[in-house]
């Protein structure tokens, strides 16, 4: 597994970039000249209908991304077929709006108590994104015409703020450009019906997801290792927390009798609630992603849609006999031994690897426990006695301060939660083929489309005095502001 902590080259290798004038005025326009997060919010929706797309027109389209699928949306009430083409998103407005969405900004406060639970936290690398205890779980691709990419910028910091003024602003197109990897050089088929030719219309995307993927548009889609936050949630629950997971089935510990004792263990809690709260803390990452694209989007002036009610099995590529996806691995589990049916998602090689056992990165409950403990502790963890992050980002804490934590004893995980947490994990493997057992360690449930607006859409069909409601002075200028010399194809009017 890649080291998420130690990259000793990374501050001292950077070199700053020099935008070109119209870039450098693009992200200052987006620092300086939109709108407050109050007025974004005031005017904030869903907008849906991007350039070239098309609303229930009942004519039928062929997308050679989609395994040269044709598909038809029945026609209705709002027929429409956009008359412009499309027109995808320029290099500064996806990398805008991904640093938004879990872009680096600095180093996070970490004030957490090292009495109550500072060594929980996984990292100290801020993003723009809140995450259960800082894990850096979720990470974005990024699916656009040219393909599919992965968004993770390095978790080292190169100041505390990081977008602390104009020349700063250089940074943007620096992560997008170093820290983005080309996963495939194509749209991602996530198909479009699950049934036969002829036969009732299930869609494995939900009825509203005519116009996801379209060409012209980008897709942001969160995706998150919910297996890290599985792990590092359960030898937090065993240090601080005093509960210990049960089997729901014989009301009795997963084969941790041994800690149940005063101050050790203390409480059960179901397996399956423990992975519903796991999911929980996922999601909310997920989602503050989306919220920071919309905001984001509504400030530039571009249409952004939360879309989340698809299989998300489906677009990682649980089911390659319907849709490839993403192509993600998954492993095969004994249908008498998975207690909910659910999918396990083993990852991408070199791409997207979740902490699950087994797996080809972790066969075994010690090497996953061990792997997240070790990120807290390993060479250039935060913890770590040894080339310390904190040290080398310059925070959050004073030296002197720094040293003491690192030194106090409940700073660092002790042994015997270790030794209960592989304990837990090898029963649950042992029941269940698999650890997480009844959540899948990768979700990419929820997520948002940008694209350019079809104001004419608008026109037609939404209120307004003059202008729709649904076009912002944001909208209306977007082609002038950011594509100065291009025809508008929206006919925009300030």
């Amino acid at each position: 597994m890649p080291d998420l902590h130690f990259e000793p080259a990374y501050q001292q290798g950077v070199e700053p970039i020099t935008p070109a004038p119209e870039e450098q005025a693009a992200i200052a326009r987006a620092f300086e000249g939109a709108s407050s997060v109050f007025g974004a919010l005031s005017t904030l929706r869903t907008r849906r209908m991007g350039l070239g797309y098309q609303f229930e027109s009942g004519e039928p389209e062929t997308f050679e991304w989609s395994s040269g699928r044709t598909v038809t949306q029945p026609a209705g009430p709002l027929a429409y077929a956009s008359s412009a083409p499309p027109v995808p998103l320029s290099e500064v407005e996806e990398a805008l709006l991904a640093w938004a969405a879990l872009g680096p900004n600095g180093v996070v406060l970490a004030d957490v108590p090292v009495q109550g639970g500072l060594a929980g936290l996984v990292s100290w690398a801020g993003r723009t994104i809140p995450a259960s205890s800082n894990d850096l779980s979720v990470d974005l691709f990024v699916i656009n015409d040219e393909g599919v990419w992965l968004y993770r910028p390095a978790p080292e910091r190169l100041a505390a703020v990081e977008i602390a003024g104009p020349d700063d602003y250089w940074k943007i197109l620096h992560w997008y450009r170093n820290d983005r990897v080309q996963v495939s050089d194509r749209r991602p088929d996530v198909g479009w019906f699950t049934a036969p030719e002829g036969t009732h219309n299930v869609n494995a995307l939900g009825a509203g997801q005519y116009n996801l993927n379209r060409p012209g548009s980008t897709w942001f889609l969160p995706v998150g290792d919910v297996g890290l936050e599985w792990f590092n949630m359960l030898l937090a629950s065993y240090e601080w927390s005093g509960f210990y997971l049960m089997d729901p089935d014989t009301q009795k510990s997963t084969g941790v009798e041994d800690f149940i004792r005063p101050g050790f263990l203390e409480v059960g809690f179901p397996v399956p609630v423990f992975d519903d709260l796991v999911l929980l803390l996922h999601a909310s990452q997920a989602a503050c992603s989306v919220q920071n694209i919309r905001l984001a989007s509504e400030a530039l002036g571009l249409g952004a849609w939360p879309v989340g009610s698809y299989a998300d099995d489906l677009v990682l590529g649980a089911y390659p006999e319907v849709a490839v996806g993403l192509g993600f691995d998954f492993l095969e589990r004994d249908p008498d031994t998975n207690p909910s049916a659910t999918v396990t998602c083993l990852g991408k090689p070199g791409v997207k690897e979740p902490v699950v056992v087994p797996s080809p990165q972790f066969p075994t409950a010690a090497d996953a426990v061990r792997y997240v403990r070790s990120l807290r502790y390993g060479p250039g963890g935060q913890l770590s006695r040894d080339a310390n992050w904190a040290e080398r980002n310059h925070g959050p804490y004073q030296s002197e301060s720094m040293r003491e934590i690192i030194e106090h004893p409940k700073a660092h995980i002790a042994d015997w939660v270790e030794q209960a947490a592989v304990a837990t994990v090898e029963y649950i493997v042992a029941k269940h083929g698999c650890c997480p057992a009844y959540v899948n360690p990768v979700r990419a449930k929820f997520s948002a489309q940008v694209h350019h607006v079809d104001v004419e859409y608008y026109r037609r069909f939404t209120t307004g005095n003059g202008r729709p409601y649904s076009i912002t002075d944001a909208i209306a200028g977007h082609f002038a502001d950011w594509h100065p010399g291009m025809a508008d194809p929206t006919g925009g009017e300030r």
